[in-house]
């Protein structure tokens, strides 16, 4: 048996320990390599312009800056598929050292995007996931407040700066409201991380700007809300019975009293009314020719005070004896059809806006949108003490801190019935008056 000197040993274990790494990089070829981190993972650097990295969707990508050309290809996910990307990476830098490039041989180049075109491509692809409000929104806020600044919209994405977009929200800020102007950066701030996902930069100039163009909310000039009183409902109600169809007036009514978003209310179903729980439940609304889900996308019971459900019962009666005359089936859905249009659709929220600002100055009031009923109908159930939480549950708040923000101020003064009471209980009524004492100080003498 030949016995080995330590030296040999030593010699003998390091050889198989560099075999075992060696064959370990053959398997694992990106242990060769020291990477770098990255926003979704690690980059691994094969050689100049040539890089391994992981997407947003968890894909390995083998990309290729030559020459100003960018090119990306996506291997798939997990370690067999970074193993290859790999290997092609060293693959492709292999055949790249061998080439050899004739100096007057045009290179065609791929420049990075102007904000205008890509933005329209952003547009386009992501309008499968919005809905169809929200992309007109976005849409509108392009096409009118950020494409036609040339100075800004024509930049390349790489060029435009953190003080460009300060300077075109500042600019926006003067004369438009701080809604418009959050939008506006949602959707420059959705736009660069789209460019960042797509490895055409490194960082998003929009990102968290908008506290160094507006005011804090606090000190905001924030338009009121502006509920009805009493009296004003009643010469609303009145004048309305004079001036519109009975579908009009049930719309409003539906807002006045149910606390209906206005495109719930055009959206109304006899299916969905339950007279027997004398409630509503909202799962439908109704915009520029589209019926889409509740604001929040969550379904919601409504309670409705029964003159309302009674009106709502024979409207719905004579809707079905108007459909036997004309001989159509007597089954009815949609509850407020415009006459006016083809194919059987709701009025639009348009018409009802129009009809509203006509009713308000026919009634002589200051002038009121459609969702100053619904701003109505909360402040009169909070005035009537009835439990926030409840006021929430009507409107589909998302969070009972919106509706205490909206209209808790409207409560202030409402309680003064029983306030002796709820704060000295066990006293005399005689003995509340703190001045009292005077009183009787002057009958003494």
């Amino acid at each position: 048996m030949k016995l080995h000197s330590r030296k040999n040993r030593d010699s003998v274990g390091n050889n198989m320990q560099l075999g075992h790494n060696i064959s370990q990089e053959v398997k694992m070829p990106y242990r060769k390599y020291n990477p770098k981190k990255g926003k979704h993972g690690p980059i691994f650097r094969i050689a100049s312009g040539i890089i391994v990295s992981r997407n947003s969707s968890g894909n390995w990508l083998l990309i290729v800056n030559k020459g100003g050309v960018r090119k990306n290809r996506t291997v798939g996910s997990g370690r067999e598929s970074l193993i290859k990307a790999i290997k092609a990476a060293e693959a492709l830098s292999s055949k790249v050292a061998k080439q050899v490039y004739i100096a007057d041989e045009p290179v065609e180049k791929t420049e990075v995007p102007r904000f205008a075109e890509y933005s329209k491509d952003w547009l386009k692809g992501n309008s499968r996931r919005w809905r169809a409000t929200t992309q007109e929104r976005y849409e509108c806020i392009l096409r009118f407040h950020i494409w036609p600044n040339e100075w800004f919209s024509s930049k390349r994405l790489d060029k435009i700066k953190r003080t460009d977009v300060k300077r075109l929200l500042r600019h926006l800020f003067d004369g438009r409201s701080a809604s418009t102007v959050e939008t506006t950066q949602t959707v420059i701030h959705s736009i660069f991380e789209d460019a960042i996902d797509d490895q055409i930069l490194s960082g998003n100039p929009a990102r968290l700007i908008l506290k160094k163009v507006l005011p804090a909310k606090r000190k905001r000039k924030l338009s009121e809300p502006m509920p009805l009183n009493r009296d004003e409902a009643e010469l609303l109600i009145k004048h309305m019975s004079r001036m519109y169809n009975h579908q009009i007036q049930l719309v409003i009514k539906s807002m006045l009293y149910g606390g209906l978003r206005l495109g719930e209310a055009l959206a109304m179903r006899v299916e969905y009314l339950d007279f027997s729980k004398k409630a509503y439940q909202v799962r439908e609304s109704y915009k520029r020719e589209n019926f889409t889900k509740p604001k929040n996308g969550l379904f919601r019971w409504v309670d409705l005070p029964e003159f309302l459900l009674d009106e709502l019962r024979m409207y719905i009666l004579s809707l079905k004896k108007q459909n036997l005359k004309l001989g159509k089936p007597g089954n009815v859905s949609l509850l407020f059809v415009d006459p006016a249009e083809k194919g059987l659709k709701p009025y639009s929220q348009r018409k009802i806006q129009v009809a509203m600002k006509r009713l308000s100055g026919k009634s002589e009031i200051s002038a009121r949108s459609p969702h100053d009923l619904r701003h109505t109908y909360a402040s009169w159930l909070l005035m009537a003490h009835q439990s926030p939480a409840y006021v929430q549950k009507q409107l589909g708040h998302s969070s009972i801190d919106i509706t205490v923000d909206i209209y808790g101020h409207w409560i202030s003064g409402e309680g003064r019935d029983g306030l002796e009471n709820a704060l000295m209980p066990e006293r005399n009524p005689d003995e509340k008056c703190i001045f009292l004492h005077i009183e009787k100080e002057k009958a003494r003498n």
